[in-house]
């Protein structure tokens, strides 16, 4: 955490422990030079109040403001630390995800943090929830933080991917943010990975073909790939783990199973039809998995590639 120095936690109403601001504050225990800015974001009713002037429109902007910013003020002294420091900001928005993404953009910050939202299967088809709004759009890493104690030395789970090249550069940014991470909290790497069999439909018309020796096979690639990447980057064989299954379905069994503190996965960034149907396997699992999710996009991967 000690490149993060300027750390944006969302805070929510209508909840009784705002987790996003508690974990940037614990996460700023291991950076001194840390700021938070805590965001409370304002839906702006500027087009759904036309009988009112514009004097009289902004006299109203302003108390509503003033409202809300002494109530994040209070919300905050909740959590306060005399060696962190916190910046309460309060901004207006028609569109709650795309306001935070122009904060992060202007802003400069390092790292956004957010609480957990509950949604169900439509909210993906009817409309873009705003975690998964912002796991695709923010130009930095986003953690989507659960309500859970953050405890020294836990287990960090890294979610490896294997099924393209073009993934090496994920995989090896994803274990070294781990790597810092489980530096300064004494935390245990775990490295993780899902074996998909997707049986080719032209091999069944094979005589004899048996589809569980293609299974086997397939397993044990992954399991090459798995163990070759630890030793290249000295994680022992006994904190690698796989299971034969789409990662929608693996990484929640294994999580189960190590029961981490942070689960570090990369986002594919899909929008549009695609995602409504298809979605992303980060936003998928994140409600599955009782630990906070760090979160990096293309962009982000892009933007720090070694």
């Amino acid at each position: 955490m000690k490149k993060y120095n300027n750390l944006l936690a969302v805070i929510e109403p209508k909840r009784d422990y705002q987790v996003a601001l508690k974990r940037a504050i614990e996460f700023a225990r291991y950076n001194p030079n840390a700021t938070i800015t805590a965001l409370r974001l304002i839906y702006d009713f500027s087009y759904d109040i036309h009988i009112l002037n514009r004097k009289k429109e902004n006299s109203t902007k302003e108390e509503v403001e003033r409202v809300h910013l002494e109530a994040l003020e209070d919300e905050i002294k909740k959590y306060a630390n005399p060696d962190v420091h916190i910046i309460p900001k309060v901004i207006w928005a028609k569109d709650l995800g795309e306001a935070i993404i122009d904060e992060m953009i202007n802003g400069n910050y390092d790292l956004l943090i957010k609480g957990a939202n509950r949604h169900g299967v439509l909210d993906s088809i009817i409309f873009t929830p705003i975690d998964w709004y912002l796991l695709r759009n923010s130009p930095t890493p986003v953690v989507i933080a659960k309500e859970h104690p953050w405890d020294a030395s836990g287990n960090i789970v890294v979610a490896l991917d294997f099924t393209s090249g073009q993934k090496r550069n994920t995989n090896i940014k994803l274990l070294r943010e781990a790597q810092m991470l489980a530096t300064i909290t004494k935390g245990k790497i775990h490295l993780i990975n899902s074996a998909p069999v997707l049986l080719p439909t032209v091999m069944l018309e094979v005589p004899n073909y048996a589809p569980e020796v293609y299974a086997e096979s397939i397993l044990k690639e992954h399991q090459r790939r798995l163990i070759e990447f630890a030793k290249q980057h000295n994680i022992p064989p006994e904190q690698c783990h796989i299971e034969e299954g789409l990662p929608e379905d693996v990484i929640p069994n294994l999580c189960r199973v190590l029961a981490p503190q942070a689960v570090l996965i990369g986002s594919a960034g899909r929008s549009g039809v695609s995602a409504a149907f298809i979605g992303n396997t980060c936003e998928e699992i994140v409600d599955y998995i009782d630990a906070d999710l760090f979160v990096y996009n293309n962009k982000t991967i892009d933007e720090n590639k070694d």
